[in-house]
């Protein structure tokens, strides 16, 4: 969900900031967005004294703190006192915040694996990949160990996936490369296929990928239409993840255009080497 934020009540001097994520807030209404769309990486630890206590100087709402002290006092679940601190304000309406209590109370019919799944998800959509491998990681391992005996082999093949993703983005090119044909192998879904591609892309020469691609049984063809794909992507190559400069990148490469391959080879190098100083606090 997307949602401009206009912020009518006071802004902090310091902000709080979500430490798993690394977002900063600085309103009550960031904070609410904040909340609405990331519940699953929120944790009891999070709703501390430290939280309540900016809640209550830096936003001036002493009587919204009060409450949400009483009601971890009362030991609530922890979506309770998220609802509470989204019911304050007018930020959202009473229907928006029905709708989040009714994912909300589905989220919690979920098996500990499908929930673990959700918050990997949104590590990953944060760029917090070394968080997120590590929970595809344990995932992948409690359904391979037994664990999740019956999983539907799509669900398992959607981990794979989203953890080569995760790899891609850390340039674990090998493990991403084996990872995606995992997940086609379970998921049978063509954009791991692809994905698959644009690691061997990048990693090998054209005539091995040709080739790779005629393993498959597919047509050459095959490598114009997704060459073709990245080559309609957009060009602000600092605006996306990692993994898409790859993609990107393989293009360049596969069209001989050796000048901007490295230009956006060394871009990626750089984020990686900011992303590893900062993942490794």
């Amino acid at each position: 969900m997307s949602k401009l934020i206009l912020c009518t009540t006071k802004t902090a001097e310091t902000p709080f900031t979500f430490l798993n994520t690394k977002v900063e807030i600085y309103t009550y209404e960031e904070l609410c967005f904040y909340i609405y769309n990331n519940t699953v990486l929120i944790s009891r630890s999070v709703l501390s004294d430290k939280l309540f206590d900016w809640i209550r100087t830096e936003l001036g709402m002493e009587e919204l703190a009060d409450k949400l002290v009483g009601l971890m006092n009362k030991t609530a679940y922890v979506q309770d006192i998220l609802i509470e601190i989204l019911n304050a304000g007018d930020y959202y309406t009473v229907d928006e915040i029905k709708e989040y209590t009714e994912t909300w109370q589905k989220y919690r019919k979920l098996n500990k694996l499908q929930k673990a799944k959700l918050k990997a998800d949104g590590y990953l959509a944060y760029r917090r990949y070394i968080k997120a491998a590590t929970f595809y990681d344990d995932i992948i391992d409690e359904i391979l160990n037994g664990n999740g005996e019956g999983y539907d082999p799509v669900f398992l093949g959607n981990l794979y996936h989203n953890r080569a993703v995760a790899s891609a983005n850390n340039m674990d090119l090998d493990d991403a490369k084996d990872f995606f044909m995992k997940a086609y192998e379970l998921n049978d879904n063509p954009d791991s296929l692809k994905s698959y591609f644009y690691i061997v892309a990048i990693t090998s020469d054209t005539a091995s990928l040709k080739q790779e691609i005629r393993n498959m049984g597919l047509p050459d063809e095959y490598l114009e239409e997704i060459m073709s794909e990245i080559g309609e992507s957009k060009d602000d190559v600092r605006e996306m993840t990692i993994f898409a400069m790859l993609q990107r990148a393989a293009y360049n490469k596969m069209n001989k255009d050796m000048a901007d391959y490295d230009k956006r080879m060394d871009i990626i190098l750089s984020e990686l080497k900011d992303d590893f100083r900062e993942q490794a606090i």
